[in-house]
């Protein structure tokens, strides 16, 4: 019994082998004979997460034709896929040297850019293939996923000057607590501008030291979402990305599931 458990076991092993060659076999033995099949062996290595073959088959295309934007835009990818964020922005550059306003390159390059945390960098890259192509489904996804993903920056001694504070009441109305913020912060890039102008319940102009300041304010009730609370946002949707764009750290403060929350926002811009 015991030796027919070993012999089973060993069949097993020695059938999984074979099927894991006969698995590489059948990659190693699609060569190709042109451009186009290169391709498609290419990109059956990707499906197959195959990435290191595939780049075989893209350097042997770009040997034939190194201006193969389809190929350098693929093994820009799969360097994207391979971690290795530098070598993808090198493929995407020679794409853009032959055309500067490849959109696939630039939103490529800008995801590579936003892996290397140079958020700046690809927010440009983002935005010139959106005023390129405003309307290309692919590019309008892709800005609102960077977004979406984009670090915020400290309010502190920008344009923005955000005054938050959140109340917490109990079901009878009584006074609970009572927190404001000292941490606030907000999206750097014009999306930013755009929700000020057009999102908040109340707007004003006010004077304070002699400069005049837009002034918006809004104001939000609802129910507890967790037994602590700390983090406030305002934030928008956009292509199906939820996109913070002002947010508010508040202390820690403690609720009941029958607390009613007040968060209060007041947001000053220097009008220009």
């Amino acid at each position: 019994m015991i030796k027919f458990l070993i012999f089973s076991v060993l069949f097993l092993i020695v059938f999984a082998s074979i099927l894991d060659i006969s698995a590489q076999e059948k990659f190693s033995s699609l060569q190709g004979e042109n451009v186009e099949e290169w391709h498609q062996i290419a990109s059956s290595l990707i499906s197959n997460n195959k990435y290191e073959e595939s780049i075989k088959y893209y350097d042997r295309i770009l040997k034939e034709n190194p201006e193969d934007q389809r190929a350098l835009l693929n093994i820009g990818s799969v360097m994207i896929q391979l971690e290795k964020n530098k070598e993808a922005i090198v493929y995407y550059d020679k794409i853009l040297e032959i055309n500067p306003n490849n959109t696939n390159a630039l939103t490529s390059k800008a995801i590579a850019f936003s892996n290397l945390q140079k958020f700046s960098d690809a927010y440009l890259l983002i935005e010139k293939a959106s005023t390129l192509e405003p309307e290309n489904k692919t590019v309008k996804s892709k800005k609102a996923n960077f977004l979406s993903g984009a670090p915020t920056a400290p309010a502190y001694k920008s344009k923005y000057d955000i005054e938050f504070r959140v109340t917490v009441r109990d079901a009878s109305g009584n006074l609970v607590s009572v927190a404001e913020s000292t941490n606030t912060r907000f999206l750097p890039y014009p999306i930013t501008d755009k929700v000020f102008a057009e999102t908040f319940d109340t707007k004003d102009t006010v004077i304070i030291d002699g400069k005049l300041y837009e002034r918006v304010q809004k104001y939000e009730t609802f129910e507890p979402w967790d037994d602590m609370i700390g983090m406030f946002s305002i934030f928008t949707e956009k292509d199906g990305y939820i996109i913070n764009i002002f947010e508010a750290f508040s202390p820690y403060v403690a609720v009941q599931d029958d607390d009613v929350i007040t968060a209060e926002w007041t947001i000053l811009k220097e009008a220009i």
